[in-house]
């Protein structure tokens, strides 16, 4: 498809009405989210409205709490509806179950109109008719109205089908795959009128959908393409009840790396994993922005975008039409840039504490200073997974290095006693004569002194230097820069830390 064929599908209607539609059948799956989140992109980036409808028509299949979790994980995610159960709005009701009146009286209308008819057959025949040809189906004459309604006195249970064509080539626009047609008898097992409503009285999947679209106004409907198969019976629906179809836009499955289905047997596909593991909702959303979608940024740092970001760029025609795996292994990465932008904003001050508090207090510093959290957050978000993982990232800045650490033990072995002594010695005088303590003093400070006479003398170059450095001060040979954990530390406290890091060395060679 022609890349502005596939832009001229989400200029056509401004602004878009979109839906979000699960069923609540358990957990929001990594894929309802990518699909959530297209809707809402394009309702946002359009002036439009992003709907919640809840389908629950198929009642033998829910899950008790299924809804409230769904709209707790969208919530959570921050893709908040304008209508849903919980919202209101003036096309409801939103879930399908308070709308049986609604499908009943579409259902009745299409058999006034001999486009739909009532199947009196038991299940049994109505399976033979479904699975055998089409000249069987035909052999069924459904009873006069009259007839019917007398039946249906006596108690008989009965379905309605739609009359259906099964050698009509339907044909429509997809929003991502572009121009498709479908011809129900050449897609093997479409080529039975299909059914409408049940014998119980509940509409199918199909009706429901059609109607509940045509009566919310949507102009878009972005889901999986798992849904395709089912385009003939939609459009002979909108044809049926003379309803003008939306904007279809069939987006592409996530799949495994070995092309399999995405299944919870594969790993963490919900979006409740994700949040039980500590990580931030904004990077969850975007790592799934950017599957299966051509974002073209061109550096990794240029992947890392907020919600407001994502609906300034979001555009239709850059959906993949290809199936595409979650690339999970990004999302670490991510979710440190994530949490470093929200440890800095200062609308958050507050939120931040919240979570800081609890996590520091299991390293006893939960009764820190505001400022101290925040500082010791920001400086350890960039080298951890999650949020969990940053008190004992940074547990030095709170409590004595641990010196006795294996890794500590290993690479002071490896440097000599005279090298390692001189850079402490040298380090206390080169901070004892700065008298200005912020971090570009330091840096620079530090840089002057390893290049004029540190690293010629270590003989193991600056990275043996910075370790030697950091060890002193964090106990720790991996971590931020050097003058960076010394600013947070404080002039009083990094000079009696290597002190005291030079009189362990002694004491334990």
């Amino acid at each position: 498809m022609l890349p502005s064929l596939r832009r001229s599908v989400q200029a056509a209607v401004r602004p878009a009405r979109v839906r979000f539609a699960p069923s609540p059948t358990g957990y929001l799956h990594v894929g309802g989210l990518r699909t959530a989140l297209f809707n809402y992109l394009l309702a946002r980036s359009t002036g439009g409205v992003f709907v919640l409808r809840i389908e629950d028509t198929d009642q033998t299949r829910l899950v008790p709490g299924a809804a409230d979790a769904l709209q707790r994980a969208l919530d959570w995610t921050g893709l908040y509806c304008d209508e849903g159960p919980s919202q209101g709005g003036a096309y409801g009701p939103y879930v399908q179950s308070e709308r049986l009146a609604i499908y009943r009286s579409y259902a009745e209308r299409l058999v006034r109109t001999e486009k739909a008819y009532r199947d009196f057959r038991p299940p049994a025949a109505r399976d033979v008719a479904a699975r055998t040809s089409a000249l069987l189906r035909e052999a069924y004459l459904p009873p006069g109205e009259d007839e019917a309604q007398e039946r249906m006195a006596n108690g008989e249970s009965h379905v309605v089908r739609l009359r259906m064509d099964p050698s009509r080539t339907f044909s429509y626009t997809d929003g991502v795959y572009g121009p498709m047609s479908f011809r129900p008898d050449a897609m093997g097992g479409v080529s039975d009128d299909p059914i409408i409503m049940k014998s119980d009285g509940w509409p199918t999947y199909h009706l429901a959908s059609v109607v509940d679209d045509t009566e919310m106004a949507i102009t878009h409907v972005l889901r999986g393409e798992e849904w395709l198969p089912s385009m003939p019976k939609h459009l002979a629906l909108y044809e049926a009840i003379e309803a003008p179809p939306p904007t279809f836009v069939h987006l592409p499955l996530l799949i495994n790396a070995d092309g399999s289905k995405l299944s919870k047997r594969s790993g963490d596909v919900r979006v409740e994993d994700y949040e039980k593991r500590g990580f931030e909702p904004e990077a969850l959303v975007n790592l799934v922005a950017l599957t299966g979608y051509n974002h073209q940024g061109e550096s990794e740092e240029s992947d890392v975008m907020g919600l407001a970001q994502l609906v300034r760029q979001f555009d239709l025609g850059r959906i993949s039409h290809s199936r595409a795996t979650l690339p999970t292994d990004k999302l670490p990465f991510l979710n440190r840039r994530h949490l470093a932008a929200k440890m800095q904003e200062p609308a958050r001050h507050d939120e931040n504490l919240a979570r800081l508090r609890p996590l520091f207090a299991e390293i006893g510093a939960g009764e820190a200073s505001a400022d101290a959290l925040l500082q010791a957050a920001l400086l350890g978000c960039q080298r951890v997974d999650t949020i969990d993982e940053l008190p004992q990232s940074v547990a030095y800045l709170f409590r004595e290095p641990q010196w006795a650490d294996e890794g500590c033990r290993a690479f002071r072995a490896s440097v000599p006693t005279a090298s390692f002594d001189a850079v402490l010695h040298g380090a206390q005088a080169l901070f004892s004569g700065i008298s200005v303590w912020d971090k570009t003093t330091l840096h620079a400070a530090l840089q002057r002194w390893m290049k004029e006479q540190v690293a010629a003398k270590l003989g193991g170059g600056r990275a043996a230097v910075q370790k030697s450095l950091r060890i002193a001060l964090s106990g720790q040979k991996a971590g931020p820069p050097v003058a960076d954990i010394a600013h947070l530390l404080g002039k009083e406290r990094t000079l009696a830390r290597l002190v005291a890091a030079a009189a362990w060395d002694a004491a334990h060679r």
